[in-house]
């Protein structure tokens, strides 16, 4: 197994290849290391056709099942054929996933004993260094040292992800109270659907399934828009759960008032928000933002960043441009020389408006959220709008610190 693990290693240009002899790669062996994004390997063109011809003939022979008329001996050789076009299906679809190279010098993968035990490596990667995603969604690593391969105001894949799951739950609280909106949201999606390109990122699981987020038992319990969430689903009216079949219970349904089965649809719409954000990259669904936009979400009413939920977790450099954003250059110079824990705590309350200020930096501050927060560019003045970096002379001031911040969260 080592001597396979070496050769897979140089075969698939990997850092390294840790062999096991279990025929799965357990929770203790990936403890601590960084998992790595990957995306399946692209359809050539010919690949492509075939699967479009397969999918007509897939049509063509399920039509022999669908019909009545059809004898036996025909359903049985459609029902035949119709396995041998699944698989043929299954294996154009099943793509194995792709490491971008500059992301190999430092991947790994493990190599374990297949069922019929040979060696076999699983197609999913990890680093020995911390992942961490900028606002592109590129994925850079930082490495043990504490040195940093990417600029400071990149944000954690783990803070994305439940931004963008508290993001979602926004945008769920606003469907859920427009039904109307939920309604036609619902019948377009399962009515484009029909024409769906399998490649494309979807809205919602829109199929009647609770979407899951990104990470696993994560809530953010003292969010408004969460706790929200729970009030609404907690008034619904459940009375007619009491029939005994499945057709009794719904004529119970039918018999509820237009309000009350209003209230249902927006529930089970809303619920079906997979987590997103306003950026690039994986985290990206338009569809969200065109909704967004129709309800004229103010995410600042929603969701406030703490010290917990978001300037502890990003470079010292990233809370200065927010304050920055809310009370320019003074503002800065004010908290510039903090480290970052108190930092991040001075800045919880100031964006709280929990401070002694001037009006003016009060207000901007209640209305800073971060941009892949943000619904739509209304959904925060013009004048609040984040720079690519601080003024220079909190630049100046913060230069140095702002090095060892990004070391210190590496580490």
């Amino acid at each position: 197994m080592a001597e396979a693990a070496e050769k897979a290693a140089l075969e698939y240009g990997l850092a390294w290849v840790r062999p096991t002899l279990g025929n799965y790669v357990s929770h203790d062996l990936v403890e601590g290391l960084g998992r790595l994004p990957c995306e399946p390997a692209p359809m050539t063109e010919k690949e492509a056709q075939e699967l479009g011809e397969l999918e007509a003939d897939y049509d063509r022979v399920a039509a022999v099942l669908e019909d009545e008329d059809s004898d036996e001996d025909e359903v049985a050789k459609a029902e035949k054929e119709l396995v041998v076009i699944d698989r043929a299906m299954r294996a154009l679809n099943d793509r194995p996933p792709v490491l971008a190279d500059e992301l190999k010098v430092e991947a790994g993968a493990f190599l374990v004993l297949s069922r019929n035990g040979e060696p076999t490596l699983v197609p999913q990667f990890y680093t020995e260094t911390e992942v961490i995603t900028d606002d592109e969604g590129v994925v850079e690593a930082i490495e043990e040292s504490g040195a940093a391969k990417t600029k400071g105001s990149s944000l954690s894949q783990r803070l994305l992800d439940e931004l963008a799951m508290q993001r979602r739950d926004i945008l769920a609280i606003h469907l859920a109270n427009d039904p109307v909106l939920a309604l036609d949201f619902m019948v377009f999606t399962l009515a484009d659907a029909d024409g769906h390109d399998w490649r494309a990122k979807k809205a919602s699981t829109l199929v009647g399934s609770v979407a899951s987020g990104p990470v696993t038992g994560f809530e953010a319990t003292d969010a408004p828009a969460s706790a929200a969430l729970a009030e609404f689903a907690g008034s619904l009216d459940e009375s007619w759960r009491s029939g005994e079949s499945d057709v009794e219970r719904f004529a119970r349904f039918r018999a509820l008032s237009d309000e009350t089965r209003s209230a249902w649809l927006g529930h089970v719409v809303s619920r079906t928000l997979v987590a997103s954000l306003a950026c690039e990259g994986e985290r990206s669904v338009p569809l969200h933002e065109a909704l967004g936009s129709l309800l004229d979400i103010e995410t600042a009413h929603w969701w406030r960043p703490t010290a917990a939920n978001y300037f502890d977790r990003v470079a010292k450099a990233r809370t200065l441009e927010a304050l920055d954003a809310a009370g320019g250059p003074e503002l800065v110079s004010r908290y510039a020389a903090s480290k970052k824990a108190e930092l991040a705590s001075a800045a919880e309350r100031i964006f709280s408006g929990n401070f002694i200020g001037e009006a003016d930096v009060k207000e901007r501050a209640q209305a800073w959220v971060p941009s892949i927060m943000r619904f739509t560019d209304a959904d925060v003045p013009a004048d609040l709008e984040e720079d690519a970096s601080v003024d220079d002379v909190a630049e100046q001031l913060v230069s140095d610190e702002v090095t060892d911040e990004i070391a210190e969260q590496a580490a």
